[in-house]
């Protein structure tokens, strides 16, 4: 087995503690020795394999060195961590959204909190929720660029929501998708909100009380630039062709 491998294998089997504890054990160390298995006192037996193999095959590449072994593995556990925070995390409103899962009126507030130069939300139905737009004024205020893009009732007949949310924060941009640029009566339903073009919230929540709090809702939350990137680089495409239009 190559030094590689048995590193790759160590990503499977360790936890991030763990992970570290080793490196430090291991930076020292000119060649393999028990520092390195004593490093994981206690750990799972397969942990403790891997730790083993890692030392096998390290003796058998006398070029490597303790420090290299732990740059390695330092580099590994910081890469599963981004992989981690990147992937995709479930969002609920309603019956049993507690614990461990994540509500949607929670993970609203820490994306809005988050945001560091701009935030695009756009929403069904709108409401002006005290707590959103606390969120929302506080942007403004540290120099977030904030653009909102609502449904009308001027534009959409069968749209019986409020047309004059938010209209009271200073600094916001206000958007809508006029009747004109429609075909077929179509309704603006989409539920979105991204960060930073970094972190992204799709789902089927509107920015109400019912769905934010009451609702059976769910959604995603998304800390992959690629993919928050391409929901905004959508979104502003609209906006740049004028399909999407400053109220």
């Amino acid at each position: 087995m190559s030094v590689a491998t048995a590193v790759d294998n160590l990503m499977v089997r360790l936890t991030d503690a763990q992970l570290a504890s080793l490196a430090t054990a291991c930076e020292p160390l000119p060649r393999p020795g028990p520092a390195c298995i004593a490093a994981l006192a206690g750990a799972s037996p397969a942990a403790v394999d891997s730790v083993k193999e890692l030392n096998d095959a390290w003796a058998a590449d006398p070029a490597i060195t303790g420090a290299g072994i732990a740059l390695a593995i330092r580099i590994g556990a910081a890469s599963r961590r981004r992989l981690r925070d990147a992937r995709p995390r479930p969002v609920w409103t309603g019956p049993g959204s507690v614990g461990e899962q994540r509500l949607t009126a929670a993970v609203l507030h820490e994306l809005l909190t988050g945001a560091e130069e701009r935030i695009l939300l756009v929403s069904y139905a709108a409401h002006t929720l005290p707590e959103v737009a606390d969120d929302l004024r506080a942007a403004v205020t540290r120099g977030c660029e904030v653009d909102v893009v609502f449904e009308t009732a001027e534009d959409n007949d069968a749209f019986k929501g409020n047309d004059s949310a938010f209209v009271t924060i200073k600094g916001i941009n206000r958007w809508r998708w006029p009747a004109e640029q429609r075909d077929g009566g179509g309704a603006l339903h989409a539920k979105l909100l991204i960060i930073d073009g970094q972190r992204a919230l799709v789902g089927s929540a509107n920015l109400t009380r019912h769905a934010l709090n009451l609702n059976l809702e769910v959604g995603v939350v998304v800390a992959d630039p690629e993919v928050a990137g391409a929901l905004e680089t959508h979104i502003r495409g609209l906006m740049r062709s004028g399909d999407l239009r400053p109220t």
